[in-house]
Formats: C-alpha cells, structure tokens, sequence
C-alpha cells in the first residue's frame, strides 16, 4: 500500500514557497508569496484547516515567530483559514503599501507603453482599486480613458463594455 505524501510536499512540489520575514521586507513579495500559495491551495481543492496548517508549515524564522506568538493570544475558534490570511496581510502587507498600489492604479495611463504593456500594468493594479471599479463598464471606461489620445478616439467610437472585447 502506498503512503501519501503530507500536504506540505505535495504543495511545495506545485510550486509553494516558504516565506521568511526580513526586516526589510518588500510588501510586493509578500502578496506574491500569499497570491501563490493560495493558488496552490486552489490547485489541490484544499479544506481551509488543510489550507491553514500548510500555511504555516511554510512559515519560516521571524515569520514562524509571529505566528506562534499570535495563536498564543488568540482564541482557537478564532484561528481560521480567513483569519491566518488576514493576520498575515495585517502585518507583511501594510495598509500605506494598500493605498500605494490605489494610487498607482488611478494615475496609471498608457503614455509611452504598448497598449500591451499598459494592459499589463492595468491589470496589474486593478486588484488594489476594487471600489473604484464597481462594474464591467467602469473598469473599461477607466482602461479607455488611460489610453493615448489617438487610441482612445478610435476605441470610444465603439463604445466597449467588456474589457476582454476592449483589449
């Protein structure tokens, strides 16, 4: 009979990574650890407690630090999949780097790029603006507006309302 492998090698064998809290850690990384780990996560249909353990299981030094640290002063209800995501935003993903990324989003404009590569950028940072872009329409009306003006008079003739069909 054949053993399966625990949680944590099959989901490193995907591509989850361990992450290791610096001092000077770049909030980018962080999210893209988190972004990818979920990912992974998906990828197997994982249960949240499943999710959870494994989560932490790739927490290494200052960032396993933390986390016994806060499961000492939390109650063990409380200790769900959603409240690890969030813990762990709270503190490698600050709110100023939130608020950052909101505004790069609004002042993102095609000027000198491909529209490929303001696409790119566009996407990128829509993430971070989710109130700012409520409907279909709006982020195309958004995308559009950031367009250099001869693409924009072209592409407002046509009146897009799917980003896909806009692109």
């Amino acid at each position: 009979m054949r053993r399966e492998r625990p949680p944590v090698d099959r989901i490193k064998k995907q591509g989850a990574e361990e992450f290791e809290a610096n001092i000077d850690d770049d909030p980018e990384r962080a999210e893209f650890w988190l972004d990818n780990t979920i990912r992974v996560f998906n990828e197997f249909s994982s249960i949240p407690e499943e999710c959870m353990k494994c989560m932490v299981s790739l927490l290494r030094d200052s960032a396993y630090q933390w986390w016994n640290t806060l499961v000492s002063v939390v109650l063990r209800e409380k200790m769900t999949w959603e409240f690890s995501q969030e813990e762990f935003c709270k503190k490698y993903i600050s709110q100023r780097f939130m608020d950052q990324k909101r505004k790069e989003f609004l002042k993102v404009k095609q000027v000198k790029m491909t529209v490929t590569k303001y696409e790119s950028e566009f996407v990128r940072l829509i993430k971070y603006a989710g109130e700012f872009v409520s409907t279909k329409a709006i982020m195309c009306k958004i995308f559009e507006d950031g367009l250099n003006e001869n693409i924009r008079l072209l592409v407002g003739i046509l009146e897009l309302k799917e980003f896909v069909v806009l692109v």
